[in-house]
């Protein structure tokens, strides 16, 4: 039936009611881009009453050289019937995970039932079915049973926008294929337009080209530089404004905010994720710097969908880049490396020095130093932190920007009086308890010997004062103390003899 009806669709249109022609945004731009005849043939009947069998066409990406639509019998009746609620998704997050445990009470007042471990995340613009929603009793949300067409989950009724109906049946299932020239030629042939076939053969090859850059998943790709950057941060060549991309502290300010990336182009790039729909708009950036040791690192990526992150980061391999481990602000240094296997890097990139008339908020290599012209995610490395959304920078109170401040254990000496002297660097003898002197060996302290007679006469040894200086001291009463070897100092524990430590305050 499909093939007999295909076989019909160059055929006489004389008895046909008229219907606007409809493309959809995707075909609109692609045959907008092809430079032939054919293009502006097509461009100028959109939205014209015409006797057509097929209608609302779009493209089809996973096939350079088939288009899809619809049998305009067919729209004319979804556009008669509008009884399901249809929304659309827009932003990040709002869904509750399919922990029967945890939203067993809302999945119960829905009658859902999760069907997989986890739900269904739509990227923004995804357009569902509603099933049902409710409002939770004790928290006031309203919550919403969505089918969409991968999938389904509860959403969050404020992340979610409510369309048109017909539209969603338009563009969704259900849709039929024909080849791009068959299609085309039926299309312009409800016009009384004489196809010239060179013509259309040319634009069938320009077609098939523009289909199989949409699916060449690195072609938006670019990688840019100098002023350049100034203009891709701007959020006005944004396709979208949303996501990590639309929230993006940067996305609004002058481009002399970014002058210390675009005087340094040896160093510091800029990676565009160009919308294929437009190009002359982004889906995504992230800052490219060259290290010091050589090595590409490609930082935290900003994307109007999630789900792009891990394109940039499969790019980044594709480049024997290394990339971001946490996508985040943090400072860290770990890495995966062009294999996907976590390192740890030395973030430091030595830039022009001086003072730049604006600075951006960075996200790891945050700390600098306009004597050294040092750009690294150490704070040990750089006197300022470049975090402030106004374009300035900040320099600790604490520690003046040095990330190290002075220990007040031993006054920044390394050093501190010993414990067990006192800092004197001597201790009491042991031997004769610190007194000099320790009982006479020769007459056990008694002071008196018997002679050779047997009478009792006044010991030599000790002169008769039973008391002789103590060997061990020499009569000092003191020995060296043996935990700082007489020095009276010993390491100071609080900053490991470093004498500073790091800053509480900005490490």
């Amino acid at each position: 039936m499909i093939k007999r009806y295909l076989d019909f669709i160059g055929e006489s249109l004389e008895f046909l009611l008229e219907s606007d022609v409809v493309y959809s945004e995707k075909f609109r731009k692609v045959i907008s881009n092809i430079p032939s005849p054919i293009s502006s043939k097509l461009l100028e009947i959109e939205n014209k009453d015409l006797p057509v069998r097929s209608n609302y066409f779009d493209i089809l990406k996973d096939k350079n050289d088939t288009i899809t639509f619809l049998p305009d019998r067919k729209a004319q009746e979804i556009l008669k019937d509008n009884t399901k609620e249809m929304v659309s998704f827009r932003g990040e997050g709002g869904w509750l995970t399919n922990n029967i445990k945890e939203n067993g009470s809302i999945f119960d007042m829905l009658g859902y039932t999760p069907q997989s471990t986890e739900p269904y995340k739509p990227q923004s613009s995804d357009i569902g079915e509603v099933v049902k929603k409710i409002v939770s009793p004790s928290s006031g949300k309203t919550w919403v049973w969505v089918k969409f067409q991968n999938g389904e989950g509860v959403y969050n009724q404020q992340k979610l926008t409510v369309v048109d109906d017909s539209s969603a049946k338009l563009w969704g299932r259900g849709r039929q294929e024909i080849g791009i020239g068959r299609g085309i030629r039926a299309l312009l042939s409800s016009t009384g337009e004489k196809i010239v076939d060179k013509e259309l053969e040319d634009f069938v090859n320009l077609y098939k080209s523009a289909i199989d850059k949409l699916n060449d998943k690195f072609f938006f790709f670019e990688e840019v530089k100098g002023n350049d950057i100034g203009h891709w941060y701007n959020c006005d060549n944004y396709y979208i404004r949303s996501g990590q991309l639309g929230s993006s502290c940067m996305a609004s300010v002058h481009p002399s905010y970014f002058d210390i990336y675009m005087s340094n182009p040896d160093k510091i790039s800029l990676v565009i994720y160009k919308c294929p729909e437009n190009p002359d708009t982004i889906l995504g950036r992230a800052l490219l710097w060259t290290l010091n040791d050589g090595k590409k690192f490609m930082d935290r990526i900003y994307t109007s969908n999630d789900s792009d992150i891990q394109l940039f980061r499969q790019y980044a391999k594709e480049n024997k880049w290394y990339y971001k481990y946490h996508n985040s602000s943090t400072d860290s240094g770990q890495a995966f490396d062009p294999e996907g296997n976590s390192v740890k890097l030395d973030l430091t990139v030595n830039i022009r020095k001086g003072y730049y008339k604006r600075y951006p908020y960075l996200d790891t290599l945050k700390y600098w130093s306009p004597d050294s012209g040092v750009i690294s995610n150490n704070s040990h490395k750089g006197e300022y932190t470049l975090e402030d959304t106004g374009g300035d920078y900040s320099r600790c109170d604490n520690c003046g920007g040095s990330g190290r401040v002075e220990c007040y254990d031993c006054g920044g000496n390394g050093e501190q009086d010993c414990s067990n002297c006192d800092g004197n660097g001597e201790i009491d003898c042991s031997n004769c308890a610190g007194n000099g002197e320790v009982d006479c060996s020769n007459c056990d302290g008694s002071g008196n010997i018997e002679d050779s007679e047997g009478n009792e006469v006044e010991c030599p040894e000790c002169a008769g004062k039973g008391r002789t200086d103590c060997s061990d001291c020499n009569g000092k009463g003191k020995e060296e103390c043996d935990d700082c070897g007489g020095r009276g100092n010993v390491e100071c524990e609080n900053c490991g003899g470093a004498g500073e430590y790091d800053c509480s305050d900005c490490s």
